[in-house]
């Protein structure tokens, strides 16, 4: 079968195909998808970022679907394209191919077929009908319901950052008209982003709010400078009291993109709006903008992001496991399993996820139930082999921790605060390695090991009724994975 023309324009000739009646049309049956992504999506997005996609042939079996520019086909490409091709499965008896595209990049030949499909906002194409209620109660995308307020794990470590996240929704006057969240890749920046984002056209305060990547202004800005229209670009970010941009490392060292950036981020606050910002880097440490750019940047309030720690990692594991468990009821995770990948992965909750995932794979997806020795297989493939630290790492994190010097560590001096920190370091010198008493008294310069097994015994005692030794513990332990990540294990 051949292209088959069907955005807006009646064909007079019939389908030669008899196994495809009216009710299986392309367009018609993209308008029932619509309606379902309708109850999938936010009103927010549906209305700023499906609706607008056109029905445009169906192809030799495959559907073609258009977005009007690179912008919009990014967004819907990372964020909507797999709900859209379930709905679309779930609507087509046929079982035809979905392909979603930008406008430009269709050939021209089809182009040349097919009218543009934007030409008018009654064209039947892709539309859905106005007066359908959008419902206020709508089944969030997977995306959208993992990155909200409700899933993320507040500590120490990023409790700065929500609250400006909070105060930001709670629209709070605040002197910074722009803000600068950091922190390391996988720390939770974007979720605090999707999660003011949701919040915000949930209040449905008449607030104007875009959320978008620096990725995606930079390819937006180079397609718009190239066709010589950036309009669209400039409509969609500076039309807002709202704009968060995310990862904006993206467009260092692009110098027009740069200047395009700059202007938006200037006409979105000269009408009172804020900007918030997120990057790897602290403003100090970011290269390869421009002058004025910096400035912005050094003007900016910053607020990082670290890794979680130890209870933020329990919360983390135990709240996706339950999320997985709502689709696969024989996912449990049981006390053992949890405090293994807790004590394994020391990285940001990206890679406590990733164990997650990889272990519901394992699973095959519901097949059978996870076990421990699963969880280790996985735990083996994403870390590799466990690599016990040396003696001198213990030691060095126990110095950085209670800011001693080598010379005060391996001391004879019996101040409590020398005493206390070294005992504490020779305790994780015999928990975390398999080297003999000897040899870490040798090590802290002793001549006889029972002072190892001492200092072990105290702060084993310890562990049991104080709770802070047991913080400081934990603290000394996390700094020698620390400085095992840094390249020094």
């Amino acid at each position: 079968m051949g292209l088959q023309e069907e955005s807006g324009r009646h064909e007079s000739e019939k389908n030669t195909d008899t196994r495809r009646g009216d009710d299986h049309r392309g367009m018609d049956l993209w308008r029932t998808v619509l309606e379902d992504a309708r109850q999938e999506t936010s009103p927010h997005d549906f209305d700023k970022w499906i609706s607008d996609l056109r029905f445009v042939a169906d192809d030799n079996g495959t559907v073609l679907i258009a977005a009007r520019d690179q912008l919009a086909y990014e967004r819907i490409n990372s964020q909507h394209r797999p709900m859209l091709r379930r709905a679309w499965r779930k609507a087509d008896p046929r079982g035809r191919a979905l392909k979603i595209a930008c406008w430009k990049d269709i050939p021209a030949d089809t182009r040349d077929l097919v009218a543009y499909p934007w030409s008018g906002d009654t064209e039947a194409a892709g539309q859905v009908e106005t007066a359908t209620p959008a419902t206020s109660s709508h089944t969030p995308g997977r995306h959208g319901s993992a990155m909200s307020f409700e899933t993320l794990i507040v500590g120490d470590t990023n409790r700065a950052a929500v609250r400006l996240a909070e105060v930001t929704v709670e629209n709070k006057q605040v002197h910074a008209d722009v803000a600068l969240i950091y922190g390391r890749q996988g720390t939770g920046k974007t979720h605090i982003l999707r999660s003011i984002e949701k919040a915000v056209i949930r209040q449905d305060d008449g607030r104007r709010v875009t959320y978008m990547s620096a990725e995606e202004f930079m390819t937006a800005f180079v397609d718009g400078a190239r066709d010589g229209d950036t309009r669209r670009l400039k409509s969609q970010v500076r039309d807002n009291d709202l704009l968060l941009i995310d990862d904006l490392q993206w467009i260092a060292n692009k110098k027009k993109t740069d200047e395009a950036f700059f202007a938006s981020l200037r006409a979105v606050t000269a009408e009172g709006g804020r900007v918030i910002l997120t990057a790897d880097e602290a403003p100090g440490d970011l290269k390869g903008f421009s002058a004025r750019m910096r400035g912005e940047l050094m003007g900016a309030a910053a607020v990082e992001v670290g890794l979680p720690d130890q209870d933020m990692r329990r919360q983390i594991v135990s709240l996706h496991a339950n999320l997985i468990q709502q689709g696969q009821p024989n996912f449990e995770i049981d006390e053992e399993m949890r405090e293994k990948i807790v004590a394994t992965v020391r990285g940001p909750g990206r890679d406590l996820c990733g164990v997650l995932y990889s272990l519901q794979s394992e699973t095959r997806y519901g097949e059978i139930a996870p076990t421990f020795e699963m969880l280790c297989t996985v735990l083996r493939r994403q870390q590799g082999e466990y690599q016990a630290p040396s003696l001198d790492n213990i030691k060095r994190a126990a110095m950085r921790s209670y800011n001693l010097s080598k010379s005060e560590i391996e001391s004879s001096s019996k101040s409590r605060n020398v005493c206390a920190p070294r005992q504490v370091a020779m305790y994780l010198c015999r928990e975390m390695t398999d080297k003999s008493l000897p040899q870490i008294a040798r090590s802290f310069c002793k001549k006889d090991h029972t002072t190892v097994i001492h200092a072990w015994r105290k702060v084993k005692g310890q562990l049991q009724t104080d709770p802070e030794m047991i913080r400081q513990v934990e603290q000394v332990r996390e700094a020698v994975f620390d400085i095992q990540s840094e390249g020094n294990g």
